[in-house]
């Protein structure tokens, strides 16, 4: 097709994706003069993105930057490749040891996103969960997890972005902004997070992927409530998670390493 075809606004929308993709966080403001907008196109093409779930935008110095979805417009093609050559087969093997449904989750704005599950192989799993749905960051084990191990300023960003989406997310789970922060240091001290799930009827295990020693995604275990405690859960199955997720993050980064852009 011709250029006299194409449509202006999506190529509009793709340029300040590829702006977002080269900075760090861009305003408004710093978009359209960018991408020479005049600030009202740039501001309704940004809420374009975000309603699409492409970006979002952080409401502590107020720019937009882009989600983890943007990978889906390459999907089968760039990274995420480590899923299913890295950390599926260890999921795989994982599963078949412990029984109990495993889920991998990354951050995802200001939820967690799970990417696989092995749900489909799993003899406990009642409901059989696919990726590519999305949890709470402040109500769930796998967002304790990945939360306990960021670093601070992050760690600080992404709940305050989490509460600003919705602000009762700790006050439902018993819990306020103090005291959670603290259970983070608890997390982090034990290296994983335990959490019951009321309104699903299960517990969780959640540990983090260490990647050369920055949090890169979270593996969880799930398990009825009715088949055993939070404690009883860590106490049989800790060990091989632990081991597991170790094994991730080594073969993670001896994998990125290999990739063409790694130098």
């Amino acid at each position: 097709m011709g250029q006299q075809s194409s449509v202006r606004a999506l190529e509009r929308g793709l340029d300040i994706m590829q702006l977002l993709n080269r900075h760090n966080g861009l305003t408004v403001t710093q978009v359209g003069q960018m991408a020479e907008l005049p600030r009202p196109t740039a501001f309704r093409l940004l809420r374009t993105l975000e309603s699409l779930g492409f970006l979002f935008r952080d409401t502590q110095d107020k720019k937009y930057r882009l989600t983890l979805q943007v990978r889906t417009l390459s999907h089968g093609y760039d990274q995420e490749e480590w899923i299913p050559k890295v950390v599926r087969p260890i999921m795989v093997d994982l599963c078949k040891t412990i029984l109990w449904p495993l889920a991998l989750s990354t951050i995802h704005g200001q939820q967690m996103l799970v990417r696989d599950t092995t749900d489909s192989i799993s003899p406990f799993a009642i409901r059989r969960h696919r990726g590519g749905f999305q949890i709470p960051l402040l109500s769930t084990a796998s967002g304790a997890a990945y939360l306990a191990f960021c670093e601070p300023d992050k760690r600080n960003e992404l709940i305050e972005f989490a509460l600003a989406e919705d602000n009762g997310a700790l006050s439902r789970c018993g819990t306020n902004l103090d005291l959670y922060k603290r259970s983070l240091e608890t997390v982090r001290t034990d290296g994983y997070s335990c959490m019951r799930v009321i309104e699903a009827n299960h517990n969780a295990l959640a540990f983090p992927i260490l990647v050369n020693g920055e949090v890169f995604a979270t593996v969880s275990a799930r398990f009825y409530t009715t088949a055993m405690t939070l404690q009883q859960a860590a106490e049989r199955y800790a060990d091989d998670l632990r081991e597991a997720t170790k094994r991730m993050g080594v073969d993670i980064a001896a994998w990125k390493a290999q990739l063409p852009d790694a130098a």
